[in-house]
């Protein structure tokens, strides 16, 4: 690692898979984030937001990326390689503001696995009469709002001036009322993992997910052995209970966390409950089809194949999904990226977006995928050409 980095711990990284976040704070001085906010003051009222040219209106602001705290935690949870996305935005919340709703920012990428992060900094003290940032804990697995109608289950992310928290990029969030005299600014970066993950990259000391209880979201432990890159990055098979058929008719089931268990159990069971996640993927369910492609993403190789016939599939929606299952997989889906590079030129929009950044994650140990990304970067849709461009 070629910077300094103070890595998390298992007990952060525990917290970190369950609740979406870890809160931190940087080992810079108070002076240089009262700096920061008053060069942040003066670029709103000047220009308005900087929006994505924030660093070259206020430089210093990357010290905070550089901080050992920062690097480290953003290096445990996405590798060491990561980069810093060229997406940012200040976030200006007025006194007397009324917040906003609660929300997933409008990128949101519905995966469980950890390919993409955000870092909300604050500049200064930010207490809850300021509107800081509120957090639903454990809510970026799921599509559903995790919270009552008057934002019941919300955390407010408060902390001293330099408070840094890092999210899965699903969180749902929003910024609070801010009731006092004096203007709150978030600044918030965005983060991707650029390779899959072989060992893990925080200060892990056990193994296992730990303390195992029964009535705890099988998710959540198949999530800390792929941050580790154990068996190639799939469930253990052979390791679920219960009917397949039973299970298969809960891939519909509500709340979503019954539908979520159903599916991570089908991956558990192996090969023999692949037929049934497979109907599910095909399935004229929107909701069914998505809950049966975590099953097959957690089930790793054997759902390789069956998932690119999918590809072939005469719904769009259902290719769509099987691109997307495959690149969750990531290299252990290496053998699709021939039938992902036909993708790229589907006649859908949607299918085309996921299959060419499903290239860049089933395929990079391998070229093949390069022409067929270098082709996509000519497409006539923007997501189509950013996801390309990211994918080589």
């Amino acid at each position: 690692m070629s910077r300094e980095a103070r890595l998390l711990s298992d007990e952060q990284m525990r917290g970190y898979i369950r609740d979406g976040y870890v809160s931190l704070r940087t080992s810079l001085p108070r002076e240089f984030h009262d700096s920061v906010y008053r060069r942040m003051q003066d670029a709103f009222d000047k220009d308005g937001n900087p929006g994505n040219n924030l660093l070259p209106r206020v430089p210093e602001v990357q010290q905070v990326f550089d901080d050992p705290v920062v690097h480290g935690a953003l290096a445990s949870v996405l590798g060491p390689t990561y980069l810093l996305h060229a997406h940012r935005h200040p976030h200006y919340n007025a006194p007397g503001s009324p917040g906003q709703t609660m929300h997933k920012d409008s990128w949101a990428r519905r995966h469980h696995r950890t390919r993409w992060m955000m870092a909300f900094y604050y500049p200064q003290d930010t207490p809850v009469e300021i509107g800081p940032t509120g957090i639903v804990p454990g809510s970026s697995y799921y599509n559903q709002p995790q919270h009552g109608p008057n934002n019941e289950g919300e955390v407010p992310v408060t902390g001293e001036a330099g408070s840094i928290t890092v999210v899965h990029y699903d969180l749902w969030h929003r910024g609070m009322p801010n009731r006092s005299d004096r203007t709150r600014f978030m600044i918030k970066f965005l983060f991707t993992r650029l390779d899959e993950p072989t060992r893990p990259t925080w200060d892990n000391l056990t193994e296992t997910w730990a303390p195992v209880d029964t009535d705890e979201p099988r998710m959540w432990r198949h999530m800390w052995r792929w941050q580790r890159g154990e068996a190639s990055h799939e469930a253990v098979h052979g390791t679920g209970n219960g009917s397949i058929g039973a299970l298969a008719s809960q891939l519909g089931a509500e709340p979503e966390r019954v539908a979520f268990d159903a599916a991570y159990r089908l991956a558990e069971l192996g090969p023999e409950a692949l037929p049934s996640l497979m109907d599910g993927l095909r399935s004229e369910s929107g909701y069914v089809r998505r809950n049966a492609a975590y099953g097959l993403t957690a089930m790793g190789s054997p759902a390789v194949q069956p998932l690119v016939d999918a590809l072939e599939d005469a719904r769009a929606e259902v290719r769509e999904m099987a691109a997307s299952a495959l690149l969750d997989i990531g290299w252990s889906a290496e053998s699709a990226v021939g039938a992902l590079c036909r993708s790229a030129a589907d006649p859908a929009v949607t299918v085309r977006r996921v299959a060419v950044e499903a290239i860049g994650t089933a395929g990079q140990r391998v070229s093949d995928g390069a022409v067929a990304l270098a082709s996509a970067m000519k497409d006539e849709d923007e997501w189509v050409r950013r996801n390309a461009a990211l994918a080589l």
